[in-house]
């Protein structure tokens, strides 16, 4: 129903926009943001719930004023998140809050009612603010006060019950570290504090390794109860109003996260279950019991709030739809996140539109169709074909080797010493690991060409076969002697041949192994309309591995699609290829024109090439013009994502060129122009800010420069946004900036992971 009234509210818009001969230029940026949820309400403490709210956009993070009477919550329906409220009863439609072209989210009313705090980006980062509850106004966010003033960000507001202070929790001093697997993503920490009212006296009352959030205050100010990672997953702590005193309250056996205080003292908390099945639990502080709020609540339910009369919202709702389905988008839900956005900015209007898919290549000139891979493999063993289970014969082997040691040992252990027989078992086990853990190593882990890896294999073929043969004489020479430890010599010569066999498997039919086909399609993101584009077979010599879409774009002259194949953590010297489809031949073309890593290509409309490769064993920026190839950025540091503008004449890049070896590599924009003698000049810094710049992008007319900036830190707690959906770097803004005014606008504002702009015509 959703999609089907998104759909039509899009085609409204889309013929709108063309009845009034309006062609306004479009971004198209990937999000994680997920689908569907609404604020659901009940009015008898759970025992029954409906929907409160019922709208194509995300509506979250709702609170009951204290009178019973209102529900503010958060929407995205502006197209960005902002605060609406609405009454409980009556029939009447949600209204805004706050004036604001900024992120508002995480309300909570004061005991009293008469002031909302709430966290925004109102001045750049995220922040607390503090303003009064007036319902039947439009209030502007200018005369909200900021409490926090602070350059990092503030989370999850509480009031004390006498009003006086708030509880919050912050990332402000911990350092950013790396992701602990992907070392392009920044993770946080975050403690819990409080401030009075007039923004005085922040205090810090936790200090912990892992985050700490979600802070509510006893009904008689007492305690707090938070959040906390510290024991090796997000359980339930409380302390003292002061920080003392800190400790586990609840023992559960899943994650537990954004507990509060229901009315009789019962505290509920959100958990789940691999990444999905969220749900609303409760626990009783007598009894220790653990049971759900909402026995058939809806598939999501999270942040409960609840009143003294019995009434509860919480927000969530049913999966969104599987996005397993062959040709659908790498995540779950609709093509687009929401409604575009129209941005008005230095005299022009554009619409901007959050696609759930990374690397979506956005719409030619004159039409509303995106264009993507999708993988329909759904499995590791839908990825094998028959011949890669083959694969699994060395296990086999070496477990069958190793007990048949030990067999053979008990039972010949009066004429051969058992120690032999267990050497034996050990250096199955041993040979097992060398024979597999080279397969892995070149096959996987540092995926080599085709070629490379057959003549690897082939080498330990011959070695094992030697090895075999080896053994087998002396198998056959002690037998000719009487000799008893022919077995054990037999036993090698087993072994051996068995590893040659699988050498020889991996040698000869390493094509055959797994699936290395890529699906490309393409979608309207009005109508929802999915059909194939192609089908592209990977080269013979070309590792699979090395064989994920990592980019993709349609050219300036929006007669070619663009794509790079290679392997997501790959480094300088392993394969990586750039391709280019032509919609009108359909034929495709290989760009690149070396065995090392290229790719993230993009042709400027007089048909200059930039692109990134590890040709010369570092990343660097190369230029190809006619038949010429030239080395742009020639030195040792990291560079990557180069876009050229449509006139050919300026070149954007990232890299990690400003940091020293001995820390954190994060990367900045840099920005290239054509001179008259044809030579370009140096990298020009364009990002500001600490943090990761990447991904960026022209305008058509090369005005601009769009990119994703880590520069506004996150809006909400990680520990929260992070199971929810893969977000291993819940950062991401999209910013607009002259190449001559240098002005810098903020294009979006929102919580989820946001990157990889496009900018069109």
């Amino acid at each position: 129903m959703k999609q089907s009234i998104c759909h039509s509210l899009l085609l409204t818009f889309a013929l709108f926009s063309n009845s009034f001969g309006q062609s306004l230029e479009r971004i198209f940026y990937s999000t994680f943001s997920p689908q569907g949820w609404d604020i659901y309400l009940s009015k008898d403490k759970g025992k029954s719930y409906k929907n409160f709210t019922d709208n194509p956009s995300l509506d979250y993070d709702a609170v009951i004023s204290p009178d019973g009477k209102w529900v503010v919550f958060t929407s995205e329906r502006s197209g960005i998140p902002q605060l609406y409220v609405q009454a409980i009863d009556g029939n009447y439609p949600p209204s805004l809050l706050i004036k604001s072209k900024s992120f508002q989210d995480q309300a909570t009313f004061s005991p009293d009612g008469s002031q909302l705090a709430f966290v925004a980006s109102h001045e750049g980062n995220s922040e607390i603010y503090l303003i009064p509850f007036l319902p039947d106004s439009i209030q502007d966010i200018e005369i909200a006060k900021n409490l926090t003033n602070h350059p990092s960000g503030d989370f999850r507001p509480a009031f004390s019950p006498d009003g006086q202070r708030i509880a919050f929790s912050s990332d402000r001093d911990h350092e950013i570290v790396p992701h602990p697997q992907f070392p392009f993503a920044r993770q946080r920490i975050g403690d819990i504090y409080s401030v009075d009212i007039s923004g005085e006296n922040p205090t810090r009352l936790t200090n912990s390794e892992f985050w700490d959030g979600s802070p509510r205050w006893s009904a008689d100010g007492a305690k707090i109860i938070f959040y906390s990672g510290r024991n090796g997953q997000n359980s339930i702590f409380e302390m003292d109003a002061d920080g003392s005193n800190q400790h586990q309250i609840i023992e559960f056996s899943g994650p537990a996260v954004s507990p509060d205080y229901l009315p009789d003292g019962t505290i509920v908390f959100t958990t789940w279950q691999n990444e999905k099945d969220f749900k609303v639990m409760k626990f009783d502080p007598n009894s220790k019991e653990i049971t759900p709020l909402i026995s058939n609540g809806p598939d999501l339910m999270f942040n409960l709030d609840s009143h003294l009369n019995g009434t509860m919202v919480f927000h969530g709702g049913p999966y969104a739809a599987n996005h397993g389905v062959p040709g659908n988008f790498g995540f779950d839900g609709d093509v687009l996140a929401k409604l575009p956005d129209t941005v008005s900015f230095a005299g022009r209007q554009v619409n901007v539109y959050g696609v759930r898919r990374a690397f979506v290549a956005p719409p030619q000139k004159g039409n509303t169709l995106l264009f993507y891979d999708a993988n329909d493999i759904q499995s590791f063993w839908e990825f094998l074909k028959p011949l890669g289970y083959g694969v699994f014969w060395l296990p086999i082997l070496v477990l069958g080797m190793f007990l048949s040691g030990l067999f053979l040992g008990v039972r010949h252990r009066k004429k051969i010493s058992f120690w032999r027989f267990l050497l034996f078992s050990l250096l199955a086990i041993v040979f097992g690991l060398i024979t597999g853990g080279t397969f892995l190593w070149v096959d996987t882990i540092s995926p080599m060409p085709i070629s490379s890896i057959r003549w690897i294999m082939g080498l330990m073929t011959i070695v094992l076969l030697g090895l075999t043969l080896w053994a087998y004489k002396r198998a056959i020479r002690s037998r000719r002697n009487g000799n008893e430890a022919y077995i054990l010599s037999l036993s090698y010569s087993f072994l051996f041949g068995g590893l040659s066999l699988f050498s020889v498997f991996c040698t000869v039919f390493i094509n055959q192994m797994v699936n290395s086909t890529l699906h490309f399609y393409q979608v309207d993101y009005v109508t929802g309309e999915k059909k194939q584009l192609f089908v592209f077979e990977k080269e013979s010599d070309t590792n699979p591995a090395n064989f994920s879409v990592l980019d993709s774009k349609v050219s300036h002259d929006g007669k070619a699609f663009i794509f790079t194949t290679g392997s997501f953590r790959a480094n300088a010297r392993t394969q990586g290829d750039l391709w280019k489809y032509d919609f009108e031949t359909r034929l495709i073309e290989k760009l690149s024109d070396s065995p090392y890593n290229d790719g993230f290509g993009d042709i400027s409309e007089d048909g200059k090439l930039v692109f990134r490769s590890g040709r010369s064993g570092y990343f660097d920026i190369y230029l190809k013009t006619n038949d010429e190839t030239i080395n742009l950025t020639q030195d040792s540091h990291r560079d990557n994502f180069p876009a050229i503008s449509k006139q050919g004449d300026k070149i954007v890049f990232s890299s990690d060129r400003l940091r020293t070896e001995h820390e954190y590599k994060t990367m900045d924009i840099f920005l290239m122009s054509l001179k008259p003698d044809g030579t370009w000049t140096e990298p020009e810094i364009i990002s500001i800010g600490s943090g990761q710049n990447a991904h960026a992008h022209f305008s058509p007319d090369g005005e601009w420069v769009i990119y994703t900036t880590e520069g506004y830190g996150i809006n909400d707690e990680q520990a929260l946004i992070q199971p929810i959906i893969f977000s291993p770097q819940m950062y991401g803004e999209i910013v607009a900036y002259n190449v001559q005014t240098k002005d810098r606008i903020r294009l979006t504002h929102n919580k989820w992971e946001e990157g990889t702009p496009l900018w069109v015509e």
